[in-house]
């Protein structure tokens, strides 16, 4: 279940939301899952180019994007929360650091990236209200 409103030190609710992959060759990623774990894909046209979405067939979803010119290929898992700005405190708060601001997906969600103690990339990721062109 997504992130509930927090009531006396609760913890919140969180689940993946979905994984991003960050490809120099995004066809052959393609390729290579579809043909290796029967995945299925749809192109998705973003301003940043063409972004490949993909469902798993046991359940799960995510997408292929292209590398940016000083990325190396990775994966990025992002948590679904019901209050961004919320789960932006509480990384904070922890001793997270946000290393990518808050980003706005037109009627989609909106996301932030964050450094967890330790290393590891995760973001968060709240999706749009329906009907909604974002999440503000």
């Amino acid at each position: 279940m997504p992130d509930q409103k927090e009531t006396s030190g609760e913890a919140p609710r969180t689940e993946f939301a979905f994984t991003e992959m960050a490809s120099e060759n995004p066809s052959a990623t393609r390729k290579f899952l579809e043909r290796a774990f029967r995945w299925s894909f749809r192109s998705v046209r973003m301003p940043q180019g063409e972004y490949l979405s993909f469902e798993i067939p046991g359940g799960g979803r995510g997408g292929i994007r292209p590398t940016q010119p000083t990325e190396s290929p990775s994966s990025l898992s992002y948590i679904r929360v019901n209050d961004l700005d919320s789960a932006r405190e509480r990384v904070v708060r922890e001793g997270g650091t946000v290393v990518l601001p808050r980003v706005d997906v037109p009627g989609m969600g909106s996301f932030f990236w964050f450094k967890v103690p330790g290393g590891p990339i995760l973001a968060c990721w709240q999706d749009a209200a329906p009907g909604s062109e974002g999440t503000r």
